[in-house]
């Protein structure tokens, strides 16, 4: 069930991330040499995310220039349900009771094995996780792991934060309650898995490693639940489903997503990098993990979108200075998405 993400992807750790919890003050957006912004099959950021959120709509491209009547008033409703910071926290789902106290655990090096096998031991479902993993062809162990306590030291706290947030994580973003809803978790999770891995990617030197992972696994978040309440209004029939409609439900998307990481008290350098991509337009100042997160969220989209047969396999997502990247760090991100050597989830 784990898929696509041990590889290559915790190099050595960024000194300079960890050595504060709390959120740097912002830094300019550097200036990058965007000498290749016309490489043939370079996308743009806007036409990445309306064709991966028409994908989990499951509907095709539309020719309507501006958002009509129906679609004003139903993006008023979901503004209405999830755009307020008062919004229904109950609305979000729960993470499992044991993965605070876990993850705090898991942040500090002092704590020992024993004491994290305890804290595992609680949750079945978990304890099964951690030792299937200890037990896959990325670790080659010359004898099968059959207790926790050899499986969590053979993962380390790294493999560990993985393999708890992969799993809360997960059904999150999936969930079994209509056919539509079925396929679109399944392209959430890809995404997801993707993001993560690339997040990683360009945050290298900069960004804590497990923070960029985490950022890039909670990004889409709020989608199942934007996607349920598009489809339940009474008008959802007559959609049109404009770019600008398609625009601004994925912006809703994005601060739903922020608000859960809010709600869950993730580390406070994730939840500022969520809320730069929830509103990607403001680019005067970003942070390391906010301008990884920003192009991390759309080079994965690609990623699936070329997978899914809905853009050519020679696209990368094209360099600009707002995303602080250059054409040749995006395209070393694309073949780094590609060359993820674990299986997927079996």
């Amino acid at each position: 069930m784990i898929g696509r993400f041990f590889r290559k992807w915790f190099g050595a750790r960024a000194k300079a991330a960890v050595a504060q919890e709390r959120v740097r003050p912002p830094v300019a957006v550097p200036v990058v040499a965007i000498g290749e912004a016309t490489l043939p099959g370079a996308l743009p950021a806007d036409e990445i995310e309306d064709r991966f959120y028409r994908l989990l709509f499951g509907i095709g491209p539309s020719h309507e220039q501006g958002m009509t009547p129906v679609e004003q008033a139903t993006l008023r409703r979901v503004r209405d349900a999830f755009g307020g910071e008062r919004f229904d926290v109950g609305s979000l789902p729960r993470l499992p009771a044991v993965v605070p106290q876990l993850m705090r655990s898991l942040r500090n090096d002092d704590t020992s094995s024993r004491a994290l096998a305890e804290q595992i031991a609680r949750d079945t479902v978990l304890v099964g996780e951690v030792i299937r993993v200890a037990n896959s062809a990325y670790f080659r162990t010359a004898r099968p792991v059959a207790g926790l306590p050899q499986a969590i030291t053979l993962l380390g706290n790294d493999g560990l934060r993985r393999v708890v947030m992969q799993m809360v994580m997960r059904p999150i973003l999936r969930t079994d309650d209509t056919e539509a809803g079925r396929q679109a978790g399944e392209r959430l999770w890809e995404h997801a898995e993707r993001c993560a891995r690339a997040c990683v990617f360009l945050g290298r030197g900069a960004c804590d490693p497990f923070e960029a992972f985490l950022a890039g696994l909670a990004s889409q978040t709020g989608a199942q639940a934007i996607l349920r309440e598009v489809a339940r209004m009474p008008e959802a029939d007559a959609l049109a489903f404009s770019r600008p409609f398609v625009a601004a439900l994925g912006q809703q998307i994005e601060r739903l997503s922020l608000h859960a990481a809010r709600h869950w008290n993730f580390p406070s350098r994730v939840v500022q990098a969520l809320a730069e991509r929830a509103d990607p337009a403001d680019a005067g100042a970003r942070t390391p993990l906010g301008r990884a997160l920003l192009a991390s969220s759309r080079a994965a989209m690609l990623d699936v979108l070329v997978e899914r047969g809905a853009a050519d396999a020679e696209a990368v997502l094209q360099a600009t200075p707002m995303q602080g990247f250059s054409q040749e760090k995006l395209l070393a991100c694309r073949d780094d998405l590609r060359t993820a050597a674990i299986p997927t989830e079996a």
